[in-house]
């Protein structure tokens, strides 16, 4: 696949994801450029008091999740977004804590294992589908209704 290909799986993930947080009643914003330091997204809840930062992870095929391990920071969650050409969109949605430890099960398995390629395989996103409720938004939808 050539840059363009990935580049473009990102940014429709992105976009993706973005719009299921407006459908939630959340406020986004996109931080600038591919090599962001920490994250894709900037999000206000729909309670217009709480904030948080989203880094999307993009594929277009059922794959490894190549995600690098970052320093604990508070209000920072990820987004697995499968965006298949044809297909509907599928989300996997992990706090950076929950995802540290899928990505530390995955390191000791005693799969073939490199440090330059961290992350999590297919399988171990799938309980995450759907899991709107790891970020701070899932209680506040209603009291801002």
């Amino acid at each position: 696949m050539s840059n363009g290909g990935r580049h473009q799986t990102q940014w429709a993930a992105q976009f993706a994801v973005a719009s299921e947080l407006c459908k939630r009643g959340c406020d986004v914003g996109f931080t600038m450029g591919h090599n962001t330091p920490l994250a894709d997204l900037f999000v206000l809840a729909p309670d217009k008091k709480t904030t948080f930062l989203v880094d999307v992870k993009g594929m277009k095929t059922k794959n490894f999740w190549q995600i690098k391990q970052k320093k604990q920071t508070d209000n920072l969650f990820y987004v697995l977004a499968y965006v298949p050409t044809g297909l509907p969109n599928r989300f996997f949605i992990f706090n950076q804590k929950r995802l540290t430890e899928a990505m530390n099960n995955y390191q000791f398995s005693g799969v073939k294992f490199d440090l330059r390629f961290s992350g999590i395989n297919w399988g171990m996103a799938l309980p995450q589908e759907g899991m709107w409720e790891e970020l701070p938004i899932a209680d506040k939808v209603e009291a801002a209704q």
